[in-house]
C-alpha cells in the first residue's frame, strides 16, 4: 500500500515548522507496523489530527490517504 502525505496549501508551505512530540514520532513510526492497511490509515490519520490540534492549526491542515 502507498501512503499519500497530503498538507493544505492555504494553511502551511513545505518549509513550516511544526511541533510534534516524541510520543507522535514513535506513534507515527509505529503506526506503519499495522498489518492492516485500513486500520493503519485510521491510526496515521489520528495521529496528524493530534499534531494539527497541538500545533493550533485548522482541521485538515495534513492528511493522509492510502492507495494500493
Amino acid at each position: 500500500m502507498k501512503v499519500e502525505f497530503n498538507y493544505d496549501k492555504s494553511q502551511l508551505t513545505s518549509i513550516d515548522e511544526l511541533s510534534v512530540s516524541v510520543a507522535d514520532l514513535r506513534d507515527l513510526v509505529q503506526a506503519f507496523t499495522i498489518g492492516n492497511d485500513a486500520q493503519k490509515i485510521q491510526e496515521l490519520k489520528m495521529i496528524l489530527e493530534s499534531i494539527v490540534r497541538k500545533n493550533r492549526l485548522l482541521p485538515g491542515a495534513v492528511d493522509v490517504n492510502g492507495s494500493d
